[in-house]
Formats: C-alpha cells, sequence, structure tokens
C-alpha cells in the first residue's frame, strides 16, 4: 500500500492510505537517502510504501520513501555535518511575524524564504 506521512514522532509515523484510514508506522531496517546525510530519513510529507504489521493495531512496516519534489531541511541540532528534514514535497508555506512586539528578526525572516 502507499500513503503519506502525516506525523513524526521518534520512531513511530503516522500515515495515511490511498483510502484516507491512518496508520501507526515505523521503518523496517535503515534507510539510505542518496546525496543526503540525514538524522531522520523520513519526513511529514513523504510518499512511502507500507505492509501490514498488526491489522489488529493499525500497524504497518514502511519499506520504501518515494523520491522527494523537495523539502525544507535544517541544521541537526546534534550532529553538525548532517541535515534535519523539517517537512518534503511541500507546495506552498506560510509565514506569519509580527514586526514590532515580539520584535521578529529580519534574519529568520531570510532564512524562511
Amino acid at each position: 500500500m502507499t500513503g503519506i506521512v502525516y506525523k513524526s514522532t521518534g520512531s513511530w509515523y503516522s500515515v495515511k492510505d490511498d483510502t484516507g484510514k491512518f496508520w501507526n508506522a515505523r521503518m523496517k531496517g535503515i534507510f539510505k537517502m542518496e546525496g543526503l546525510t540525514s538524522t531522520n530519513p523520513i519526513a511529514v510529507g513523504d510518499v512511502v510504501d507500507f505492509a501490514t504489521e498488526n491489522e489488529g493495531e493499525s500497524s504497518v512496516m514502511i519499506t520504501k520513501i518515494h523520491d522527494r519534489k523537495n523539502y525544507i531541511n535544517r541544521q541537526s541540532p546534534r550532529i553538525k555535518s548532517q541535515q534535519h528534514i523539517v517537512a518534503a514535497n511541500v507546495d506552498g508555506s506560510l509565514l506569519i511575524a509580527t514586526l514590532k512586539d515580539p520584535r521578529t528578526s529580519q534574519g529568520f525572516i531570510d532564512r524562511f524564504l
């Protein structure tokens, strides 16, 4: 089956399938992304293939990550040589910031853009 990752908490993911059903998912083994050293190989927005592990508990095992159209990343807080992928396959984004109280730095807005 194929689905989209909607939530990521530790090693567990919430995946929505084509019918709209949500599944509790985890990775099978270790995924390596070509050309990318990341602390988290699966991100919210990723399209994944999965297989049923325990239908009674709605748990599945992620077996494949499809190629990403794009992604938003930041430097990993723990390992400076790696990236932390925040979201994948992003179609749009919205930044809401205050100018005066509390003040939003222009550097933050530049990084977002």
